[in-house]
């Protein structure tokens, strides 16, 4: 019935064309992931153009059948496989990495370090990049980036672990357990930021820097953290992920007082992300 309800809402406000156009898309997604679903083999060919372990069933099911079926949009993917400013990329929030593994087929960017703080994505995506031969390229970091390094927790949504949150007050201070009712599900996750993370990395610092940021919410701190590098005036473009929990004001107000300009919005005013470059 919400395919239906989407169709004649779109039939209403674009026409006949846009409709029919609509509803071939949801049609040839439904049977390319039920064909997937079907087939014998450990990793399924997602609509990036990359190759993913398969799981229908487990944890990451919302995840991977977004990233099957090309679900997150082409905006960024296709930017990503033809940019040229930037020869390393660091994916804040890999989760099971397809943005990594899209980074992984651009010749352009030479070093990719991907951060994923959550136990079983973190695996995950670790069997997505040795299967898409980037072990070289790519170093996976189980790590939440943020503006101090320090030791905290993810709340986690078992439904969609993506969807799983690090929870800090407004000030950034990890809050306390006690805090969540009793059957919440929580992970302890190491944190890093400033200092620490230009140690981590050791970047080439004539080299230019790409990043993309989806961590839920937690996006005002990892740009502070960011900022407190000794990489950051060596950063190019930002690609960052807003939901309806980030603090949009100061966050926009950090890139536009860095010398960022958004280039492209994708999404409604809900939920959005940018795409920003100096």
């Amino acid at each position: 019935m919400q395919i239906i309800k989407r169709l004649i809402n779109i039939y209403s406000n674009f026409g006949f064309l846009k409709a029919t156009y609509k509803l071939f898309l949801y049609l040839f997604k439904f049977f390319y992931y039920y064909f997937w679903r079907i087939s014998p083999f450990k990793f399924s060919l997602s609509l990036y153009g990359v190759l993913i372990k398969r799981d229908f069933n487990g944890p990451n099911s919302v995840t991977f059948k977004y990233s099957l079926i090309g679900q997150y949009g082409k905006f960024f993917s296709n930017f990503l496989k033809k940019q040229e400013d930037a020869s390393i990329f660091l994916d804040i929030g890999a989760n099971l990495g397809i943005y990594t593994l899209v980074a992984l087929k651009n010749s352009n960017i030479e070093k990719i370090y991907s951060f994923e703080p959550q136990s079983v994505p973190f695996k995950f995506l670790n069997q997505n990049v040795n299967r898409n031969n980037g072990h070289n390229k790519c170093t996976t970091l189980k790590y939440g980036v943020s503006h101090k390094t320090k030791k905290s927790f993810l709340k986690i949504d078992n439904n969609h672990l993506g969807k799983s949150k690090l929870k800090v007050s407004s000030d950034g201070k990890t809050m306390d357990k006690s805090q969540f009712s009793k059957d919440t599900i929580f992970e302890d996750i190491n944190i890093i930021g400033n200092k620490e993370l230009s140690d981590l990395l050791s970047l080439d610092l004539s080299k230019k820097i790409g990043v993309k940021i989806d961590t839920e919410g937690h996006e005002l701190f990892v740009l502070e953290g960011l900022k407190g590098t000794n990489f950051w005036k060596n950063i190019s473009w930002i690609f960052m992920e807003f939901s309806r929990k980030a603090n949009h004001k100061k966050c926009l107000n950090i890139m536009s007082n860095e010398g960022f300009k958004i280039i492209k919005k994708v999404g409604n005013e809900e939920h959005y992300d940018l795409l920003f470059k100096k």
